[in-house]
């Protein structure tokens, strides 16, 4: 089975469907996946496992002003990441020839 790219960002798509099915348990709200303890990772692309690791080590330590509810769909999402081999989590695409 081979890695599917996904949409415009890049993502290998079984990061892109933890995503979007954190946004729906969010009601498309993004703010606590790009700027709570997740930050590293969704925000700023990184999806190795240190990084995961790192923000959920930390995660008490950076909630910001969200909800407990919220909160838990950030760290839902991260433990999710975890189980995708970071293999398959972290692509890159060989770029296009002109």
């Amino acid at each position: 089975m081979g890695i599917c790219w996904y949409c415009h960002w890049g993502w290998a798509k079984p990061v892109a469907e933890i995503y979007k099915e954190a946004l729906r348990r969010l009601d498309d709200y993004e703010s606590p996946l790009r700027y709570s303890a997740s930050h590293t990772v969704w925000e700023d692309e990184n999806f190795e496992d240190h990084n995961i690791t790192w923000c959920l080590e930390h995660f008490d330590e950076y909630k910001g002003d969200y909800t407990e509810d919220e909160l838990a769909v950030v760290k839902w999402s991260l433990n999710e990441l975890l189980k995708i081999p970071e293999k398959e989590r972290c692509i890159e695409t060989k770029g296009i020839s002109k």
